[in-house]
């Protein structure tokens, strides 16, 4: 399935790493078809995010992945669990699905992406940590962990000559980011990669490698 239908009038590829809260780091990265970097910048709200596409010059040549947020108010530790009753959820008044605690992924910012869709912007979602495994080939280090960081940015510098990356250590957000805006990359310019559709996610298809 060929998701671009013009991949030669492509030059801007955009990955938008999204927190799943405001309170939470984003980061958006843009680079070129010669994987050079343009914009490596943080952002919070999603006022934060539509102002920079709704800004963003040549958004019709441009491809955009977003990062699918994980929902920080899930129930992700033990104490947690074992303060719920175990009863089925929405099917008892003691277990009430408050703030969507039950799923993993949240829906932050969806409504705007489907709109960018709508208006014909090749926009679509990406699994961070399959970029991860297929960057650095394998992910020995807890998530977003110094080790994690050095170990991505240094694949990123490496593989794909991103001679641009400073020597310090760039936050986490910005480079999930970065490897998102490297699979937009691929998906115009490396169709040997095999980019796929490895799932959807409100409405938009998740790429992957």
């Amino acid at each position: 399935m060929d998701l671009i239908k013009d991949k030669n009038s492509k030059f801007i590829f955009v990955g938008i790493a999204l927190g799943g809260l405001s309170t939470t780091e984003s980061a958006v990265a843009l680079i070129d078809r010669n994987m050079h970097i343009i914009t490596l910048d943080k952002l919070f709200s999603i006022g934060d995010v539509k102002y920079y596409l709704n800004n963003l010059a040549g958004k019709q040549n441009a491809i955009i992945l977003v990062s699918i947020p994980e929902n920080e108010v899930m129930l992700s530790s033990k104490w947690k669990y074992n303060s719920r009753t175990y009863d089925l959820v929405n099917f008892d008044t003691k277990m009430l699905n408050r703030e969507d605690w039950t799923n993993r992924f949240s829906s932050r910012g969806s409504e705007y992406f489907r709109e960018l869709k709508r208006n014909g912007i090749d926009i679509f979602r990406f699994d961070i940590d399959n970029m991860k495994n297929f960057i650095c080939g394998t992910q020995t280090y807890r998530e977003r962990t110094p080790s994690d960081c050095k170990a991505l940015q240094e694949a990123l510098r490496i593989k794909y000559k991103m001679h641009e990356l400073p020597l310090n250590m760039l936050p986490a957000a910005q480079l999930e980011a970065l490897s998102g805006a490297v699979l937009a990359q691929k998906l115009a310019c490396s169709p040997e990669e095999n980019c796929k559709i490895i799932g959807e996610y409100e409405d938009l298809y998740i790429i992957g490698l």
